[in-house]
């Protein structure tokens, strides 16, 4: 039920354990029973006090079963034992039945109520005494009716089992639930003057042969132990004080036998009401104090936290408070803030305060809680953050923060957005010079050219001699270099500026099969073998821009011819995988070292291998192919091992 008590330790324990302890509680209830039950007064329908009833409840809320089953156990116990003493069978069963019934209550509410609370509070002990007022009259009626159905007066019956159940309960099951903790002696010496002053006052009250209506005397003693010390050892004392209050009344004295002294059933019932009134107050006055104290602790445990918390801050804080003559006194503050609010800070003979004149204006508006400004106190910048104390419309807490160098560094950091977004600028403009520099420059050079070129070839028809025939090739060979370079620049350029795409659908089968028809006569000049798709191939229709598709075959196949020495050939295949139309061009040329397979996309890069001749080129054509490619929504990589060839595959959407 509770932390670290009785109870809990007996749900908890292994199940032959548990068993064990369980059979053992309901043993007490029974010896108890037996033994009370000889102790009645003579005629009397019950006995004096029922112990019974608290061995019973304790076994109740320990049990970790079903309420009705330990209900059944307590009505089998306490029936055998009034049965035992030759009780007829019928009483015995109603009384059984009344103490199963109270059993049963303390399991269904204490006993699956509490089972995980970990915390003892005042309210557990209230909600154990009102449990146990509830199972002592429920106890009363039904034990009542069975001494009214035997003969006897109802009223007399319940009032007499009412009031033994719930002394019992109280003072035995009652140290169930109870941290164990709570029975280790606090302020021993104080503990001792206590105790004795509590037996003296006991003597004074309850001395044989001393009548007096003395009966209130203890009850400061034991409030003293109920203020000062711990639930468990104010219970003791109750215990203590009920028997020896017992013992003295019985014994002659005190004001209860001048009362009762003719009647010793009146006697007991005086002695139980007294106990009952001894023990509620007392033991729920201990309750609250126990909660109180541990209340205070975990306030100041928390205090404690808090002002270190703010004493080591970063931030600085200050709390301060308006007095009547509107200046405001600092009540808590810490070495942050009161360094960046010294501007503001000021003292007289009552210690330091805030200029009025300073939060004069800076006060949250009215219906708003806080108001965060921005200072300039001495040199540094401050954020300061005024907020109202809940509960206290006089009271402001200020919360400060240095951040000069904070705002320094935005301020140098928007400095440097600003160049970078200046230098930005005049890139973007020298790479739009660029490309218009050199679009303009391929137009030009474009013309000349074609005329070299037409010239060349009117050249070629004469009849020339052999060195005017080599000198015609030179210029033929370097001009269609230049006209492929003109033609690369011109691409790069219209795809600079966004060209038009036009797509449509595409036979990609018969779009390769044009492509090598085009390059042959390069494949035959570079004695290179062309192996491609047949007629027979199904067409492979796809999505995209066919003058686009067919430059990017065409410059990986002219790249294929170029890389891959005579006597080698270049295969190209194509295929549908995953969706998509792919296209691979495999040459048995030299290969590509893995390092440069990524740098080849670049503008103007070039492999160089000291073991390689010199290959023309411009560096443009596999930039061409990747931006085209990208544009009609595909991808295209290469792939070799640097010695044995390479292999361009595209992958395109299919339409």
């Amino acid at each position: 039920m509770y932390k670290q008590s009785l109870s809990v330790e007996i749900r908890n324990a292994s199940r032959w354990r548990h068993v064990t302890l369980i059979a053992l509680l309901l043993a007490a209830a029974f010896a108890c029973g037996v033994i009370f039950v000889l102790l009645r007064f003579p005629g009397a329908p019950t006995a004096p006090w029922w112990p019974a009833a608290g061995f019973s409840v304790l076994a109740a809320i320990s049990w970790r079963g079903r309420p009705v089953t330990i209900a059944v156990l307590v009505f089998l116990v306490t029936g055998a034992a009034n049965l035992s003493v030759g009780t007829e069978l019928w009483v015995a069963s109603g009384f059984g039945l009344a103490n199963a019934a109270e059993a049963w209550l303390f399991a269904t509410v204490l006993g699956r109520a509490g089972r995980d609370q970990q915390d003892f509070r005042a309210a557990d002990i209230g909600r154990f005494v009102i449990s146990a007022a509830a199972g002592a009259v429920t106890a009363g009626l039904i034990a009542g009716g069975v001494v009214y159905l035997n003969g006897g007066v109802f009223i007399e019956g319940a009032v007499s089992v009412s009031a033994s159940h719930a002394s019992a309960v109280l003072l035995i099951a009652g140290f169930a639930i109870v941290p164990r903790s709570s029975f280790a002696p606090r302020r021993p010496l104080e503990l001792g003057l206590q105790v004795v002053a509590l037996i003296a006052t006991l003597l004074i009250a309850f001395y044989p042969g001393q009548q007096l209506p003395l009966a209130f005397v203890p009850f400061p003693a034991l409030a003293w132990a109920a203020f000062r010390f711990s639930t468990g050892i104010v219970m003791i004392e109750v215990l203590v004080t009920s028997g020896v209050v017992a013992v003295l009344s019985f014994g002659g004295g005190g004001p209860f036998y001048a009362v009762g002294a003719e009647d010793p059933r009146l006697l007991v019932e005086l002695v139980q009401i007294f106990t009952l009134s001894l023990g509620v107050s007392m033991i729920l006055l201990a309750a609250s104090q126990d909660e109180r104290t541990a209340l205070i602790g975990r306030m100041s445990a928390r205090e404690q936290l808090l002002r270190g918390t703010i004493v080591s801050a970063h931030a600085g804080f200050l709390v301060v408070r308006r007095e009547s003559h509107g200046a405001w006194r600092i009540l808590e503050s810490n070495a942050t803030g009161e360094r960046l609010l010294a501007p503001w800070i000021e003292k007289d003979g009552d210690g330091p305060m805030v200029r009025s004149r300073d939060l004069a204006d800076m006060r949250p508006e009215p219906g708003s809680r806080e108001r965060r400004l921005e200072l300039d106190l001495d040199g540094r910048e401050i954020d300061l953050l005024i907020a109202r104390v809940e509960g206290d419309r006089d009271s402001l807490l200020l919360q400060a923060n240095d951040v000069s160098e904070q705002r320094e560094a935005e301020r140098a950091l928007g400095s440097a957005l600003a160049q970078e977004r200046e230098a930005s600028a005049r890139l973007t403009d020298l790479n739009n010079q660029k490309d218009e520099f050199i679009s303009s420059v391929s137009h030009e050079l474009r013309t000349p050219v074609t005329s070299i070129l037409g010239f060349s070839e009117e050249l070629a028809e004469l009849d020339l001699d052999d060195e005017e025939r080599d000198l015609l090739e030179v210029i033929v060979r370097n001009s269609t270099r230049l006209a492929a370079l003109v033609e690369d620049l011109l691409s790069l350029s219209r795809m600079t500026t966004q060209p038009t795409y036009s797509p449509s659908d595409i036979d990609l089968n018969a779009v390769v099969r044009e492509t090598i028809g085009e390059v042959q006569s390069l494949a035959t000049q570079s004695e290179v073998t062309l192996l491609g798709p047949g007629t027979d191939e199904p067409p492979l229709i796809i999505r995209g821009d066919r003058l686009w598709l067919s430059r990017v075959i065409t410059n990986l196949i002219s790249n294929a011819i170029k890389f891959t020495s005579p006597g080698g050939e270049v295969r190209i295949r194509t295929a549908e995988s995953d969706g998509d139309a792919v296209i691979e061009i495999e040459d048995t040329g030299r290969g590509i070292p893995r390092a440069d397979l990524e740098r080849v996309f670049d503008r103007f890069y070039r492999v160089t291998s000291d073991q390689d001749g010199f290959v023309p080129g411009t560096g443009l054509g596999l930039p061409i192919v990747r931006e085209l490619v990208q544009r009609m929504g595909g991808e295209v990589g290469l792939a070799s091992d640097g010695r044995t060839g390479t292999t361009a595959r595209v992958r395109l959407p299919v339409g």
